[in-house]
C-alpha cells in the first residue's frame, strides 16, 4: 500500500516542504530509503522500527521503499522520524488516520517511542501560517516556539503512542490554535542578569558613547589599558537596549531555533531579550559567520537584533574579522557551498574592545609602554582600515584612579539611561515608518543627508571636519548618522554643530 506523509526539513533557516512517500508491498522483505538522506536520516530506520515495536505494532515483513521528495534536495536532521513512522504504520495497514492530507508531521523518535524536540520548528510553523487548513503535529517540547505564530493549528504529543491515539480520534478535534504573543509577552519583562551602569565608577564619557551607540544601533570600539573597564562597560550594554518588537522576536527566535544542537536544553524558549554574543578570540570563520557541513548560522546571525561583542579584537584571526565587513553593511550573510547558497539575517551592533599595544599600556599615564614602535604598529595593523571605517564610535577608556573606588558615587543607573535610549528609538520608529530601516545606523547615505536637515553653516562645518580628518565618504555619512542619533537623544529635529562635534570625538581611532 502506498502512503504520502507531509513534512518539512531545513535549508539554512528556511523550511522546505518534504513528502515522505512510503510503499509497502508483498515480496522479499527489505527496506530501501532514497531521496538524498544524510546519515541522521539514513539511520532513522533503526529508531523508527524500535519505536513502532514499543507501541505493539509490526511493520516488518514487507518490501518497503521510502522516497523523500523532492529527490534532489539533501535531507538533514532527525525531524523526519515521526513522518516516517506514520508512513510505515499507515502503508502497512496498522493504523488508519482520517484527513491525512491536511496533517504535517515533524519530530524525532527515541527507541522507546518518546518524541524529542527538533530544531527549526518555528520556521516550519511560519511556513504553514497561511495554510489555515493544515494541522502541524509536533513534540510537546517545541510548543513554546510554535505557539508564537498566530494563525496555525497544531497538535502536541509526548510519544508515538499518544500521537497515534490523537490522530486516530481525529486530529482536528485535538488541534489548538496558536495564541501568538498573548501568552508569551509576560516573558519580555524577564530581569536581565547583566551589570548595571550604576556600579561603574567614573568613565562618564564611555557611558555616554555607549548610550549613543545603543540609541542608534551604531558599531563601537573601546580602546584602553588592561583592567580599565572596557569589557565591564560593554557587558552593561544589554541593560540599556530597548525591548524587541514582536517581529524582531520572531526573527531572532527563528535563527536560534535553527541553530539548536543536541547539547541544548530540551525545552526551547523564545528569545524575548536582545542577544549579546561574545565569542572567544579563537573562534573560526565558520563559527562566526556560519556554514559548515550542515549550513548552520554562526555567531553573527545569532546576534541578529542584538550585539556581537568581540573582546581582544586584534587577537582574532584577520580573515575572520574581514568576513564581517559585508554583514556590517548589508545586515545579512550569504554562504555559498556546493549544496547551494544560504542567506542568514545578521543585522547586529558590532562592539569590540582592544588594548592599544601588545603590552597594553601605551595609553596609561602611570605605566610605561615596553613595546617597540614596530611591534605597536604591527599590533594596530591587525585591524584593517576598511573594518575600522565601519565602526561609528571609537573611544578611549582611561584608567580609573584608585582613590575613586572608595567614594560613594551616585552614578546614573542603566534603567535611567534606557529611558532616553527608548525615547530616541521611538523617534526613529516614526521617522522610518513605511521604510525598511529600523535605526539610524541602517540609513542609506541619501536618507541620512535628508534626515539630518543640515543648515548651510552646519554642512560647511561637517565637510571641513571630514576634509581635515581625512574621512572617507563612508566615514562622512556615518558621522552624519551618529550626529542624527545625538540629536534624537536631545529630541531635536535638525542636527546642529554641537551634535556633529560630539560625533567627531568618537572618531579618535579612524583609519
Amino acid at each position: 500500500m502506498f502512503r504520502r506523509i507531509r513534512s518539512y526539513c531545513l535549508f539554512g533557516i528556511k523550511a522546505v516542504p518534504v513528502s515522505v512517500e512510503v510503499d509497502a508491498s508483498q515480496g522479499l522483505p527489505g527496506f530501501t530509503l532514497v531521496g538524498l538522506p544524510d546519515n541522521a536520516v539514513r539511520e532513522s530506520r533503526e529508531r523508527v522500527i524500535s519505536a513502532i515495536r514499543s507501541v505493539d505494532k509490526v511493520v516488518t515483513g514487507f518490501r518497503t521503499t521510502v522516497n523523500l521528495s523532492p529527490a534532489d534536495l539533501r535531507k538533514e536532521g532527525s525531524a523526519l522520524d515521526l513522518p516516517l513512522a506514520i508512513g510505515l504504520l499507515t502503508a502497512t495497514g496498522e493504523i488508519e488516520i482520517p484527513e491525512l492530507e491536511s496533517l504535517v508531521f515533524v519530530g524525532e523518535l527515541s527507541l522507546d517511542g518518546q518524541l524529542k524536540p527538533i530544531r527549526g520548528a518555528l520556521s516550519i510553523a511560519m511556513s504553514l501560517s497561511e495554510k489555515r487548513k493544515d494541522i502541524l503535529v509536533i513534540p510537546y517540547a517545541n510548543e513554546s516556539e510554535v505557539s508564537l505564530v498566530e494563525g496555525i493549528r497544531y497538535v502536541c504529543a509526548d510519544s508515538l503512542k499518544e500521537c497515534i491515539e490523537k490522530m486516530e480520534s481525529g486530529a482536528a478535534n485535538n488541534a489548538v490554535w496558536a495564541a501568538g504573543f498573548r501568552n508569551q509577552k509576560r516573558l519580555s519583562n524577564t530581569i536581565r542578569d547583566v551589570p548595571d551602569f550604576r556600579n561603574v565608577v567614573g568613565m562618564e564619557g564611555v557611558k555616554r558613547a555607549l548610550e549613543v551607540a545603543a540609541a542608534g544601533a551604531h558599531n563601537f570600539l573601546l580602546v584602553g589599558s588592561p583592567g580599565a573597564g572596557k569589557t565591564l562597560c560593554a557587558k552593561c550594554l544589554p541593560g540599556i537596549l530597548p525591548e524587541m518588537t514582536e517581529t524582531e522576536i520572531l526573527e531572532t527566535t527563528r535563527i536560534h531555533s535553527c541553530a539548536r544542537t543536541a547539547g541544548d536544553s530540551e525545552e526551547f524558549k523564545p528569545v524575548m531579550i536582545r542577544p549579546f554574543r561574545s565569542p572567544h578570540h579563537s573562534a573560526s570563520m565558520v563559527s562566526l559567520v556560519g556554514g559548515g557541513t550542515r549550513l548552520k548560522p554562526g555567531e553573527a546571525s545569532l546576534a541578529h537584533n542584538g550585539v556581537l561583542f568581540l573582546d581582544e579584537l586584534p587577537e582574532f584571526n584577520r580573515s575572520v574579522l574581514e568576513a564581517l565587513r559585508e554583514p556590517m553593511e548589508e545586515g545579512a550573510i550569504s554562504v555559498s557551498r556546493a549544496s547551494g547558497t544560504v542567506t542568514w539575517p545578521a543585522r547586529f551592533m558590532m562592539g569590540a574592545a582592544m588594548n592599544p599595544c601588545p603590552c597594553g599600556y601605551a595609553m596609561d599615564p602611570k605605566r610605561s609602554c615596553t613595546c617597540l614602535p614596530e611591534a605597536r604598529k604591527r599590533y594596530q595593523e591587525k585591524i584593517s582600515g576598511p573594518l575600522l571605517d565601519r565602526i561609528d564610535i571609537q573611544v578611549s577608556v582611561p584608567p580609573i584612579d584608585a582613590s575613586q573606588f572608595a567614594k560613594c558615587t551616585q552614578a546614573e543607573s542603566s534603567a535611567d539611561i534606557r529611558k532616553r535610549v527608548c525615547s530616541a528609538r521611538e523617534i526613529q520608529r516614526k521617522r522610518f515608518k513605511g521604510t525598511r530601516f529600523k535605526t539610524n545606523a541602517e540609513m542609506t547615505s541619501e536618507f541620512a543627508k535628508e534626515s539630518c536637515k543640515l543648515s548651510p553653516a552646519t554642512e560647511r562645518f561637517a565637510i571641513n571636519a571630514a576634509d581635515r580628518m581625512n574621512l572617507s565618504a563612508r566615514g562622512y555619512y556615518r558621522l552624519l548618522k551618529v550626529g542624527r542619533t545625538i540629536a534624537d537623544l536631545r529630541n531635536a529635529e535638525p542636527v546642529e554643530i554641537m551634535d556633529l562635534s560630539e560625533a567627531l570625538r568618537y572618531r579618535a581611532f579612524r583609519s
